[in-house]
Formats: C-alpha cells, sequence, structure tokens
C-alpha cells in the first residue's frame, strides 16, 4: 500500500510540474528580464514557451522582448542571450501567430533535420550569421546567432541545431 501511495504522490507531482523546467529556470536565474516579462503574458502564450537548455556559448545576460501586432495580439516572443563582451548574441524565437509572413519563403532553402526528425530551413548561413527555422506542434520557432571575429570562434549551423533539439519548456 506504501509503494502505491508513493508511487500516486509522484504521478501527481510530475503531471503538476508540466513541463517548464528551461522556461522555469530562466524566470528564476533572471528575475527581472525574464519573469516580469513572462508572468505579463497571457496563459496560453506562456504555455507555449520553449527556449533551449543548451547553446553554444555561456550567457551571461538573457533578456526577453515581446513582439505585439497593431491590435496587441502577441506575434512573438523572443528569448536573447549574450555572452558578457557581447561579441556573441543568440535569439530563440517563437511564433505564436500561426501564419506568419516570412520575407525569404520565395527562395529554395536549404534544410536539415532536429533529432526527431522535424525538418529545419537554413534560413542564414553566412560567416557571422546563421538562422534557422522549423515547425512544430503548430508553432514556427527559429534560432539565430550573430558572433563577431573576436570571439575567436566560428558557430555552425549544427550548433543552433543541437540548441534547437534541446529546446523545452
Amino acid at each position: 500500500m506504501k509503494k502505491i501511495i508513493i508511487l500516486f504522490t509522484i504521478l501527481v507531482l510530475t503531471a503538476c510540474s508540466h513541463g517548464n523546467g528551461a522556461v522555469e529556470s530562466l524566470k528564476k536565474e533572471y528575475p527581472k528580464t525574464i519573469r516580469q516579462v513572462v508572468n505579463q503574458l497571457p496563459k496560453d502564450v506562456q504555455e507555449e514557451l520553449v527556449v533551449p537548455k543548451k547553446i553554444p556559448f555561456i550567457a551571461k545576460d538573457v533578456s526577453m522582448d515581446v513582439q505585439k501586432n497593431e491590435n496587441g495580439a502577441i506575434n512573438a516572443t523572443l528569448f536573447k542571450y549574450s555572452n558578457e563582451e557581447r561579441e556573441v548574441i543568440l535569439f530563440v524565437i517563437t511564433y505564436h501567430n500561426k501564419k506568419p509572413l516570412f520575407p525569404n519563403e520565395q527562395q529554395q532553402l536549404k534544410t536539415t533535420k532536429l533529432k526527431d526528425g522535424t525538418k529545419v530551413f537554413i534560413v542564414a548561413d553566412d560567416d557571422n550569421t546563421k538562422t534557422i527555422r522549423w515547425k512544430k506542434d503548430g508553432l514556427y520557432h527559429s534560432i539565430s546567432i550573430l558572433f563577431s571575429e573576436e570571439t575567436g570562434k566560428q558557430y555552425t549551423i549544427r550548433d543552433l541545431v543541437r540548441s534547437a533539439d534541446s529546446m523545452s519548456k
């Protein structure tokens, strides 16, 4: 009987936490730049927020921005990660508008895949800028990294895909 009660308790606690681990961690670590913004969002948008658990550099600062349309509806949420010297910046965007328009949709984009098989579009793969975009669970997401040559490191599309693979609520 004790085993059943313990198992039931674990099940209830797991169900109640409903998987917002990565976002919750950011809220605790950055109460002014993340928690305040997230807490002002409607609950349905909060539930759609996802961020990577792994990024290709050590972030010193993380901030969040909300993009709204002219009617006040939320189009996108953006998490911005930067290192101490601000020579590397990573943007993680979730498009809450179910049918966003992307400027370069007419051109043929290269693709790759996430671990789960989700198709990923390579939007930019320049010397100092990399961007990927994909659709998962009905929402579009993108990750972009901008970096200067002073970093001494070349970031790749593979780095962004690893970050995308680690994304969770």
